[in-house]
């Protein structure tokens, strides 16, 4: 399991919820920091070539996100948070030159941006583990319908779109993505899940329906 540090820097105060809080799976370091965009103000995924990543500093005391000979990082977690992105459908090809192995991310934070859809080019990321969105404008429910294929997810969070305002949002997401361990920073339990599984089948899959067929 991936373990990470650190959080995007501006906080959410989502609303008071029962559940216990989940643990960010982030809260150790690992060997290698992070390639830290984020607060940079980027327009474009491209405009990461026209900036330094922040110095990240790791348990061991190393700083320097670059390690590799051909000045690529060795990371798995790649932050973009807290800027002014509408379109990530480069964003293959920006880590593909920044990473050694792009395919290893296992953490992507774009949480606060101005996103309104989920781009399908996040599942070209198969062992991604964390991807943090909370903080965009997602206004659809079915755009989480794109992160189906990613069995590898373990932690999601969404809070903070206007997709949040959807009747049945955590059970709609529950009954795509059942192997998630958390959602908006709350654990999910045994209960959630079963929650999830008799909503989906009260409602036709989670799916709302059709302006006609409602008049029908």
């Amino acid at each position: 399991m991936l373990k990470m540090s650190g959080t995007s820097v501006v906080p959410y105060s989502p609303r008071q919820k029962k559940a216990t809080t989940l643990a960010a799976i982030d809260t150790s370091n690992d060997s290698v920091p992070p390639l830290d965009f984020s607060f940079y103000k980027l327009a474009s995924v491209q405009d990461v070539y026209d900036e330094e990543p922040r110095a990240v500093t790791c348990k061991k005391g190393e700083s320097s996100p670059r390690v590799s000979k051909e000045n690529k990082s060795k990371a798995q977690c790649l932050r973009l948070n807290n800027n002014q992105l509408s379109d990530i459908k480069l964003l293959l090809e920006v880590t593909e030159s920044l990473f050694t192995n792009p395919g290893a991310l296992g953490w992507i934070d774009l949480s606060f941006n101005d996103l309104t859809v989920i781009d399908p080019v996040l599942t070209e990321f198969e062992n991604l583990e964390i991807l943090y969105l909370h903080g965009n404008n997602i206004a659809k429910i079915q755009e989480v319908d794109k992160l189906q294929s990613l069995r590898s997810l373990r932690k999601l969070t969404l809070h903070g779109n206007p997709v949040e305002e959807f009747k049945g949002y955590k059970q709609y997401i529950l009954s795509l993505m059942p192997w998630l361990l958390g959602l908006d920073f709350f654990r999910i339990t045994k209960a959630d899940l079963k929650t999830a599984e008799t909503w989906n089948k009260m409602s036709n899959k989670g799916k709302p329906k059709k302006k006609s067929d409602a008049e029908d």
